[in-house]
């Protein structure tokens, strides 16, 4: 049968209890029958007591007849003399109640006493008339009554039974020492029983419960250590189900870190721990394809050494940053391989004070620095080798439609329109490019000021009014007097690049709303359209570079795909946010948040 440790607990309790419970009940019984013994002892030396005083009284009272009759019975001695006989009379009959033969035995007494101190009072009242001689015949005569009542009184029986009960109360009291030796012995038994079960019970305790939790504690050791566990403890109880967690959390550990383990020893990214001198203490099998360098070589190596020394100091206070702030540090550097390949790191440094070590890890981005660097020649050769041209083409063009060189026919006039509207989308996508491009690497800079809202949204609404005006499309402006803090140029290249995009998908005669409103400190704008909308699956991707709703706008409507991610990026450098939700009925609406000035921020 199997227990749980409570009802291990709850039997290991109830021996010692049960112990108890018959200890108790027997040492209660001896008690009891001692104190039976007790009472039966005490009530027969009353009776016996009682018998013998009355005895002694009684000799006291004849002794009378010696001496002056009449003085003796005047006396205080004699009146106190009959009471006491009385008191023992009375005494002796309530110590034989409840025994029918003890009583008939006093009842005789007490009649021959009750006769005798008749006849006394007889010879006292005589006494009374002041003539001895009369007391004397007096007492004479009755002396004969007197001493037959006094035999009654101490009759055979009441010698016999006072005898009786005195050998009584001698057995009572060897009974009782008797029982007092019984006590004593059951007492000390009790006693050294008890320290037995006491020893018995903590040894059951100690093996059954002590000693697998001492297994579990020892596990839990080995586990801290790597040591293999003890085998799991027996049993169906708590304890043994406890280990049973252990011995499975201990496997969900031993995989786990077998899976990290793995994860380290797979991993395409050096990982290694420094201690506090950045000395290596351990390497994943990475750094030798990543740092041009072995396991065993990296061991004991000073990572500082393999650190191009224009980086070195960098690198240092990277280190020294990570340990005093305990937090993870992030930084670039330059690493010379074994074979003196120089090549770009990404280092990821993490100080644990609990293991006093540096954690690593290098991500080669050489591939990476070289894309960034072909990127930035790219984008120069576009700002220098095609912007200039193109600005060039662009002027020759706009002194072509003014007549500068003839008038051109029909055709070529159509022509015209045709290259300078390309021309304008080739300089547009450049401008973005790199306005894209500098944000990225932080060249595009802010030049802020205190703007009226509302005077931005009309300068950038009367702007598109043409584009609106040739597909009959009516912006409805209803706008707060907001005072921000931005840079006008950028905002409003933000709310036309909006405004347009709100245009370009409208139907003919449809209704742009634009509206602003001052809301969690910020001031928003919002633009809705009655267009065909967004799905939802591209409401955050429109925002990416190049993202368009469908492929065929690029043709269909223009744009580069670039303008949603000006917006996005430009917003974002004046601290506030953009998104595009679409409208319950139809088209969408686009928000985007700008900081107030310090005066509205206040009245907020």
């Amino acid at each position: 049968m199997k227990f749980t440790l409570t009802q291990k607990g709850i039997v290991l309790v109830s021996i010692p209890l049960v112990f108890e419970l018959l200890f108790v009940s027997a040492l209660s019984l001896l008690l009891i029958q001692a104190e039976g013994e007790s009472s039966k002892a005490f009530h027969a030396s009353r009776i016996g007591d009682c018998s013998n005083v009355l005895i002694r009284d009684l000799f006291e009272l004849v002794s009378i007849t010696r001496g002056d009759i009449s003085q003796t019975l005047s006396s205080d001695w004699y009146k106190s003399t009959i009471a006491t006989i009385k008191a023992d009379l009375n005494e002796l009959q309530i110590a034989a109640k409840g025994n029918s033969t003890q009583e008939h035995v006093v009842e005789e007494s007490v009649e021959a006493g009750e006769e005798a101190l008749f006849l006394l009072e007889q010879v006292r009242k005589a006494s009374e008339s002041g003539n001895p001689l009369l007391v004397m015949v007096k007492f004479n005569k009755l002396k004969e009554e007197l001493q037959s009542c006094v035999k009654r009184m101490i009759s055979r029986d009441l010698i016999e039974m006072a005898q009786s009960e005195k050998l009584v109360a001698e057995k009572s009291h060897e009974k009782q020492l008797g029982f007092r030796n019984q006590i004593k012995s059951l007492l000390i038994a009790g006693l050294i029983l008890n320290v037995f079960i006491t020893v018995f019970v903590a040894l059951i305790f100690s093996k059954k419960v002590i000693a697998r939790l001492n297994i579990i504690v020892d596990n839990n050791f080995r586990l801290a250590s790597g040591l293999p566990l003890n085998d799991p403890v027996k049993g169906s109880d708590e304890i043994a189900n406890l280990d049973t967690t252990f011995h499975e959390l201990t496997a969900s550990l031993a995989k786990v870190k077998q899976r990290e383990k793995s994860m380290i020893e797979h991993s395409a990214d050096a990982i290694c721990s420094l201690n506090a001198d950045g000395n290596v203490a351990s390497a994943n099998p990475a750094c030798n394809y990543v740092l041009g360098y072995s396991e065993d070589a990296l061991i004991g190596m000073n990572v500082r050494s393999i650190v191009v020394e224009e980086d070195v100091e960098a690198f240092s206070q990277s280190l020294s940053s990570a340990m005093s702030d305990n937090s993870e540090i992030t930084i670039e550097s330059r690493i010379r391989k074994q074979s003196g390949e120089i090549i770009d790191v990404l280092w990821s440094i993490h100080w644990v004070n609990s293991e006093n070590s540096f954690f690593c890890v290098g991500h080669d981005i050489t591939a990476r620095k070289e894309l960034e660097r072909l990127k930035q020649k790219f984008m120069a050769m576009i700002s220098h080798d095609l912007r200039t041209p193109l600005s060039t083409i662009v002027n020759y063009l706009e002194m072509l439609d003014t007549g500068l060189f003839g008038e051109l026919n029909e055709r070529g006039d159509h022509l015209l329109k045709i290259a300078q509207s390309n021309l304008h989308r080739m300089l547009c996508l450049i401008n973005d490019l790199l306005d894209l491009e500098k944000a990225e690497f932080g060249g595009l800079k802010l030049n802020c000021s205190k703007q009226n809202l509302h005077d931005l949204v009309e300068q950038s609404v009367k702007t598109v009014s043409n584009m609106a005006f040739r597909k009959q499309v009516h912006i409805e402006v209803a706008t707060e007097n907001l005072s921000v803090s931005v840079d006008n140029n950028r905002v409003s290249q933000i709310l036309i690049n909006l405004l347009s995009n709100a245009i370009k998908f409208s139907p003919n005669n449809g209704i742009i709303k634009v509206r602003t409103e001052e809301k969690e400190h910020m001031a928003f704008v919002y633009i809705a359209d009655q267009g065909r909308g967004i799905p939802e699956d591209m409401k955050e991707a429109i925002f990416e570079h190049f993202q368009q709703v469908e492929v065929a706008d690029s043709v269909d409507k223009g744009g580069s795909g670039l303008g949603l991610a000006i917006c996005k990026t430009l917003v974002e450098l004046h601290g506030g946010k953009i998104k595009a939700e679409n409208n319950l009925d139809k088209g969408s609406t686009f928000s985007f948040s700008l900081p107030l000035t310090t005066k509205n921020r206040a009245i907020a």
